[in-house]
C-alpha cells in the first residue's frame, strides 16, 4: 500500500526531471534535415511569379522566415540587405514573409526601399516554410551551402553585417 502511495508522486517527479531530455519538434526537424536534406518549396514573389528554393543551388542561401508585424524581423531586415550587397552575387537571401495580408507586406517593402537582386522576397501566407523547417518563432534563418546542405539555423534577430557576424558567416560558408 505504501509503495502504491509513493509511486504516484515518484512518477510525477521523474516526469518533471526528464521533461527537458526529449528533443523539441523543431530540433527533431533540424536533425531530419541534416540527414535527409533541405526541403524544397515554391512560393510566389511580389510579382506573383513562382520561386523555388532549389533554383538557387550553387549559391549560399539564407532562408529567412519573417513578418512585417514582428519587431525583431523589422530590426534585422536592413542588415540582411547589406549582407547580400556585401557578397555581391555569391549569396541569396530568400525571405519568406509570414504576413497575413499582402498590403502589410507591400507597405513594409515600400518603407525599406528597393532590395538587391539577390534578396528575393516571397509571400508565405499559409506558413508552409514554418512547417517544413520546424520554425516556431520569427525571425528564423537557415544557412544552406552551395551544395544545398543545411549548416546552421540562427534563431532570433541578428545584425548580419557587423564584423563578428561576417567572420562567423565567412567561416561557416567559405565565402569571403
Amino acid at each position: 500500500m505504501t509503495a502504491a502511495i509513493l509511486a504516484v508522486p515518484m512518477y510525477y517527479y521523474w516526469e518533471f526531471l526528464t521533461k527537458g531530455m526529449s528533443p523539441t519538434a523543431a530540433t527533431l526537424r533540424l536533425n531530419q534535415m541534416e540527414k535527409e536534406g533541405v526541403p524544397d518549396f515554391t512560393l510566389p514573389d511580389l510579382a506573383g511569379r513562382p520561386v523555388s528554393l532549389s533554383q538557387f543551388k550553387g549559391k549560399v542561401i539564407l532562408v529567412n522566415l519573417w513578418a512585417s508585424w514582428c519587431a525583431p524581423c523589422v530590426k534585422e531586415f536592413p542588415s540582411l540587405k547589406r549582407l547580400v550587397e556585401h557578397y555581391k552575387g555569391k549569396l541569396v537571401v530568400l525571405a519568406a514573409s509570414h504576413d497575413h495580408n499582402r498590403d502589410d507586406l507591400e507597405s513594409f517593402i515600400k518603407a525599406f526601399g528597393d532590395v538587391p537582386a539577390d534578396f528575393v522576397i516571397v509571400w508565405d501566407k499559409d506558413r508552409i516554410t514554418s512547417g517544413l523547417f520546424g520554425t516556431d518563432q520569427l525571425p528564423d534563418t537557415y544557412i544552406i551551402t552551395k551544395e544545398y546542405k543545411l549548416i546552421r539555423k540562427v534563431a532570433g534577430d541578428q545584425n548580419w553585417d557587423e564584423p563578428n557576424a561576417l567572420r562567423f558567416f565567412n567561416e561557416v560558408t567559405g565565402l569571403e
